[in-house]
């Protein structure tokens, strides 16, 4: 299948991307980010979540906007995270790709690129990190797709076969946020671990070997999926997965391993970007495993 790729403006940014892809159409912004804040499949509703307020704002902006969509940030959180991504991107398209590159911010000296291509019927989605300093950084890639909180999120929890050990951890106090742990948002299951938004804010995560999530809706299904490594070092306790719920948004969020990034050295986290106009029971674990080809 055939990515199509053109220029357009969005929401009042001038610089913008429709890539199209079957009946998928995702929008990528570049004069701001880059961030994703557009994917409708089969014409229906945009399945992002957009702040309405930051439309068309954030270029020469010295504040960090929450803009929604899908980002690039560095694990684990800290202030360097809310660095302003309002500069206009660099950007390149060739043959079915869309790359989009940032200046290196000039106080962390990170460099972030979206790239975006199609590989069949799904979008491949790599966010990607570059330390451009002459000196060692630390963290990895956090992909965060903030979507509308209708529907219910799941994802695989603990090992399976025959040695099963399943663990999940709450962001129960951070920076003056708090989860609830009792919150009947979270429902643990036998497969898979299910968040069904109350508007409530809380965290929580976990490493998940099958290194998948899904929003699983009445009008359409969305799944990132990604190749965790069973042998490499995560992120706040371990966590490959995480899952972010408030009033307005859900956040879907992987993680790459935690390290190094040597002088000029890239870091990359490959999502798998699957999305159709169809709605699975959140609890049907093989049916989403169908999905992915799984």
């Amino acid at each position: 299948m055939t990515l199509h790729i053109e220029r357009t403006d969005f929401m009042g940014w001038r610089e913008a991307y429709r890539l199209q892809l079957g009946d998928t159409e995702m929008i990528v912004v570049t004069e701001i980010g880059p961030r994703i804040l557009s994917l409708r499949v089969a014409g229906g509703p945009n399945l992002i979540y957009m702040d309405p307020s930051t439309a068309g704002r954030g270029q020469g902006d010295a504040t960090w906007h929450i803009y929604g969509g899908h980002r690039i940030w560095v694990s684990p959180e800290s202030e360097d995270a809310y660095a302003p991504d309002n500069a206009p991107c660099a950007v390149q398209v060739n043959a079915g790709e869309l790359s989009a590159v940032t200046p290196s911010d000039p106080d962390t000296k990170l460099r972030k690129r979206l790239t975006v291509r199609a590989d069949g019927d799904r979008f491949i989605v790599e966010s990607a990190v570059q330390n451009t300093s002459d000196f060692v950084a630390a963290g990895g890639v956090w992909a965060l797709t903030c979507v509308v909180p209708q529907g219910t999120i799941a994802f695989p929890w603990g090992t399976g076969g025959g040695w099963a050990v399943k663990k999940i951890q709450w962001w129960t106090a951070w920076a003056g946020h708090s989860s609830n742990v009792r919150s009947q948002q979270y429902q643990p299951g036998p497969d898979l671990f299910l968040v069904r938004p109350t508007g409530e804010e809380g965290k929580v995560g976990t490493h998940s070997p099958e290194g998948w999530l899904a929003l699983c809706r009445s009008d359409a299904t969305f799944i990132k999926s990604f190749t965790p490594d069973p042998f490499a070092t995560y992120p706040d306790g371990g966590c490959s997965v995480e899952v972010y719920t408030c009033a307005s948004f859900v956040e879907m969020e992987t993680l790459s391993p935690q390290g190094i990034i040597a002088p000029r050295q890239e870091v990359v986290q490959r999502e798998v970007w699957t999305v159709r106009g169809q709605a699975v029971d959140p609890e049907d674990g093989a049916a989403l495993r169908a999905l992915l080809g799984r």
